[in-house]
C-alpha cells in the first residue's frame, strides 16, 4: 500500500488517515482523527513505520523506543504520545500529538528566502520552549525518584514545531538514548544525529550527554538569527572537521541587532568543552529569559508568536502558488512590533539547578579542548546519518580491516 492510497484507512478500529504530512526513510506520517463514542473526535498524527522496515529488528527497536520514551515524558513543549498500535499485516504505529504549524527550518525559511531577518525575540522565545522540553527529558525520574536522563541527540530545526497557537514542541524522540536502558540500540563507533547539529565531543566517539543536547540547541539559535549554516563545507567530511576544530564564527557582525548579552548565552552553549557550557538546560532557559525580560515592553509573547507562524505559513503557500494573493510577515521589519514580555515564571529556577552526569567546572577554552581519552593512534572510526535516524549510516573514514 503506498503512502496516498493509505488515505482513509482505519488504523486500530479509531484512527481514520486522513492527510499525508510528511514522509522520510523510515517512517510515514499523516494527519488523523481519533474518532470515539458519542460523536467524539480528536485530530492526531500517526507515524508509520514503512513496509519494507518492519522486518528489521534494529528499525522495530527504535520505533518502539520511541514510543517508550516518548510516553514517560509529559511536558508542554514535548509532543505528546498518546499511543502505539500495529495491525495484522505486521505494521507499527505511533500515535502522536498533532501540531497546527510548522517546523523551526520552514519558519526561518519564510523570512530568509525573502531578504528578511527573523527577529532576534522570536528565536530567543522558540529557544527558551525547547529547552523546556529538554530539560524535562534530561531531568527525567524514575518511579524511585532517581534521575535517569533522557538524551534527545537529534536537536535540530526540523525536530522543533511551533503551532499556530504559540505553542512551541519538542518533537521526535526516535534517536533519544535514556540513561535508565541496559541495552543500547547504537551500535559501537556509530553516531546517530544529523550531521550538521553534532557536538565536538561526540566527533570524538564519546557518548552524547545532556550537554551534547545544549551545542545542538545553540547551533540551532545561532543558524535561527544569522540565516545561514554554522558549520558550512564542500563536505560531509569538511563539516565534520569544522565541528571536531569547533570553528565557530562570530554571530555579532552578521545580526548587530541582537543583544551581546543573547550571543553570549549562544556562544557559552557553543564552547568546546562541555564543562563551559550551560550545567543544564533550564539554567539556559532562564539565561535566555533574562535577556528577553529585560528588553521588552509589552503584549503576548504567545499570540505573537502564533500570529507569525500562521502569516509564516501563508507566505509560503502562497510563493508555492497554492494560496491566492500576499501578505507579509509581522515584524520582519519592525523590531518594536516583536517588543513583548516573557513569562519567565515557567523557567525560573533554584540557584543550583540538579547537577547531570557530564556536569564540571571550568575548563580549557575553545578550540584548545580534547576529550581526555582517545583510541591509540588518536584515530577515531566514526559513522553518522546525516539526514534522520530512516538513513543508513554513512561511513566518515574507511573501516579497518
Amino acid at each position: 500500500m503506498s503512502s496516498q492510497t493509505a488515505i482513509g484507512q482505519l488504523v486500530d478500529g479509531k484512527y481514520e488517515l486522513v492527510e499525508l504530512a510528511g514522509e522520510g526513510g523510515m517512517a510515514t506520517v499523516y494527519k488523523a482523527v481519533a474518532r470515539g463514542a458519542a460523536g467524539f473526535s480528536r485530530t492526531v498524527a500517526v507515524k508509520k513505520l514503512k513496509a519494507e522496515l518492519r522486518a528489521i529488528r534494529n528499525y522495530i527497536d527504535m520505533f518502539v523506543e520511541e514510543a517508550r520514551v516518548g510516553s514517560d515524558l509529559a511536558h508542554p513543549n514535548i509532543v505528546q504520545v498518546y499511543d502505539f498500535c500495529g495491525d495484522v499485516g505486521g505494521s507499527y504505529y505511533l500515535v502522536m500529538e498533532w501540531v497546527e504549524g510548522m517546523d523551526l527550518g520552514r519558519f526561518n525559511r519564510a523570512y530568509n528566502e525573502f531578504g528578511q531577518r527573523t527577529p532576534w525575540q522570536m528565536i530567543a522565545g522558540v529557544g527558551i520552549g525547547t529547552l523546556r522540553g529538554l530539560g524535562a527529558a534530561h531531568e527525567r525520574l524514575k518511579p524511585d525518584g532517581t534521575l535517569a536522563p533522557v538524551i534527545h541527540r537529534d536537536v535540530s530545526p526540523h525536530n522543533i514545531l511551533l503551532g499556530v497557537n504559540g505553542v512551541v514542541k519538542l518533537s521526535d524522540f526516535g534517536l533519544a538514548r535514556a540513561r535508565d536502558r541496559v541495552f543500547s540500540l547504537t551500535a559501537p563507533g556509530t553516531v546517530k544525529g544529523k550531521l550538521s547539529y553534532l557536538s565536538p565531543e561526540v566527533t570524538y566517539g564519546q557518548s552524547a550527554t545532556p550537554l551534547s543536547d545544549l551545542f545542538a540547541m545553540g547551533t540551532v539559535l545561532w543558524e535561527a538569527l544569522a540565516g545561514q549554516r554554522l558549520f558550512e563545507g564542500k563536505s560531509d567530511l569538511d563539516v565534520f572537521k569544522l565541528i571536531r576544530n569547533c570553528e565557530i564564527r562570530p554571530l555579532a557582525p552578521l545580526r548587530p541587532d541582537v543583544p551581546a548579552a543573547l550571543i553570549e548565552i549562544i556562544e557559552k552553549s557553543l564552547a568546546a568543552d562541555p564543562a563551559k557550557r550551560f550545567p543544564s538546560a533550564r539554567s539556559m532557559a532562564f539565561a535566555m529569559a533574562e535577556v528577553l525580560k529585560g528588553a521588552a515592553s509589552s503584549g503576548d509573547a504567545q499570540l505573537a508568536l502564533g500570529t507569525a507562524v500562521a502569516e509564516a505559513r501563508l507566505r509560503l503557500l502562497r510563493r508555492a502558488g497554492t494560496a491566492p494573493g500576499s501578505a507579509p510577515i509581522p515584524g520582519a521589519d519592525d523590531q518594536q512590533t516583536w517588543s513583548f514580555a516573557i513569562d519567565v515564571d515557567p523557567v525560573v529556577i533554584a540557584s543550583k539547578p540538579p547537577r547531570l552526569d557530564g556536569d564540571a567546572g571550568p575548563g580549557p577554552g575553545p578550540g584548545a579542548w580534547k576529550p581526555s581519552s582517545q583510541p591509540a593512534g588518536g584515530a577515531v572510526d566514526i559513522e553518522f546519518s546525516k539526514a534522520d535516524l530512516t538513513a543508513e549510516p554513512i561511513p566518515l573514514t574507511k573501516k579497518k580491516t
